[in-house]
């Protein structure tokens, strides 16, 4: 009966798995691979850590952890628009490969995985004083676009994605123009914030927008310093093995809605550092944060999808474990269960049905099993 139980559940997340995400078009490799890190797109560069953190490759694997490292490379083979994945377990190496040119040294590029590491900069904010509280407007800090839809929502809601803010205009959550605009310099993203948001739709419903997360950006950088706060307190004490970037708008202000880049190590790493926090390494007002991060707040009332929402991060209980996820277009994942410390990252550059269903049950597979 078990059994019977565990593959009913597992053919559930699968099959579930397979709405989260739309068929999209490839984009041009090497757009994952590297080019939007470097001239002539502006970016603020990272530095690593002179002792980096540790991952380790382990060596013998038990009977569940070969189960799962055959499944997924079988997925990862027949992916023919993969590049890269890793799996990795309590700091350990169970399975890493690459492909199509693609190695240990690559910068992998983020698009809306990026969202998440600005939820725990904002997260920073909060404890260390520079934000009183996550219900305060983030106009009182960001006063370029204290009159708009996102200065008049508070901090909580542009977490959440219910600022309040008419639709945008692409299902990624852009508005039309948006990326070329910024990247080129036409435009900066108070600009852009403070042409948008001057349309107000229903606030408190979820409304997947990359404004919501820039608004965040600016908002710390009203308080303090975005770029200087999640180096010193996120990347940093990661440690990182390799230097990363994050593109930035003519202001020299993080996009912090995408445009992250670093090699898939140091991914990981960050991923690591998630579940520090989680586990109150910086104390008990950042694990709280997290906790509320890392589960859901919020969910789509319009749209069916596999996950809910936390704070700029994807969230699902339909692994049988709590699980969350770091998600951006063409294909990208990470994927995180806290509670046996298991990540799953890989990098694509175009997103397939079956090859969200692929990983997905493997790593749904994955995280109902017990630790060794």
């Amino acid at each position: 009966m078990k059994i019977l139980q565990r593959c009913i559940g597992f053919i559930t997340s699968l099959l579930l798995f397979a709405t989260c995400c739309a068929e999209e078009p490839a984009i041009r490799q090497d757009y994952i691979t590297g080019a939007l890190s470097v001239f002539p797109f502006d970016h603020h560069t990272f530095s690593p850590v002179a002792q980096p953190q540790a991952l380790t490759k382990k060596t013998e694997l038990t009977h569940d952890q070969a189960t799962i490292v055959d499944l997924a490379s079988k997925a990862f083979d027949e992916d023919q628009f993969a590049l890269g994945i890793i799996l990795v377990e309590r700091g350990q190496i169970l399975f890493e490969q690459f492909k199509k040119n693609t190695d240990h040294n690559t910068k992998f590029f983020s698009y809306s995985m990026a969202k998440s590491l600005t939820a725990m900069t904002v997260g920073q904010a909060l404890c260390t004083g520079l934000f009183r509280s996550l219900d305060d407007r983030a106009g009182l800090y960001a006063k370029t676009i204290d009159q708009t839809v996102f200065g008049q929502a508070t901090l909580r809601q542009l977490l959440t994605m219910s600022s309040g803010a008419r639709a945008p205009d692409e299902d990624g959550g852009s508005l039309f123009g948006e990326w070329s605009d910024i990247t080129k310099g036409r435009i900066s993203i108070d600009d852009l914030l403070k042409k948008y948001g001057s349309e107000k739709a229903t606030s408190n419903i979820f409304v997947y927008n990359n404004s919501n997360t820039n608004a965040l950006m600016l908002a710390v950088n009203g308080a303090g310093n975005f770029a200087e706060l999640f180096d010193r307190l996120v990347w940093k004490p990661s440690g990182p093995e390799q230097s990363s970037t994050w593109l930035t708008d003519r202001q020299d202000q993080l996009y912090a809605a995408a445009g992250f880049g670093a090699v898939i190590r140091d991914w990981t790493r960050l991923a690591m550092r998630s579940i520090a926090m989680l586990n109150a390494a910086d104390g008990p007002c950042m694990a709280e944060f997290m906790q509320q991060a890392t589960t859901r707040q919020i969910s789509d009332t319009l749209k069916q999808r596999f996950w809910d929402y936390g704070y700029q991060t994807w969230v699902t209980t339909k692994h049988g474990t709590p699980t969350y996820s770091w998600q951006g277009a063409y294909g990208q994942h990470t994927l995180i269960s806290p509670k046996n410390e298991r990540i799953l990252i890989i990098f694509r550059y175009k997103g397939q049905e079956q090859t969200y269903r692929a990983i997905g049950g493997v790593f749904a597979r994955w995280a109902r099993m017990s630790a060794p």
